[in-house]
């Protein structure tokens, strides 16, 4: 192929690599930082005697889980995105359900 019709396809694209890059990144350190706070509050819960509260964070980090994956199943398919789909919406559900009957 030419390399000026190469180009003119990455041209009408739109796509900056870049960008991509920046957010993935970007969402890379936000997954760490949010199972680095979910674990330190899960611990500091079990040592003070609040589990209830771990319910909530688990809802939360499992809500998550499904909702990331489901945005990466709407575009590559994957049979494994589907699935942590089924399972982190279950168990945000779960957790969601289970929290409300402890503290209600």
């Amino acid at each position: 192929m030419d390399k000026e019709i190469i180009l003119e396809k990455i041209r009408q694209e739109k796509k900056d690599e870049g960008k991509e890059f920046i957010f993935n990144r970007g969402r890379k350190f936000g997954v760490i930082g949010t199972l680095s706070i979910f674990c330190i509050l899960a611990v500091f819960n079990l040592y003070n005697n609040h589990q209830g509260t771990n319910a909530a964070l688990l809802a939360v980090v499992m809500g998550y889980l499904g909702c990331e994956s489901f945005g990466i199943y709407s575009i590559t398919k994957k049979k494994m995105d589907l699935i942590k789909i089924i399972f982190g919406s279950g168990l945000s559900l779960f957790f969601f359900i289970k929290y409300f009957l402890i503290v209600g």
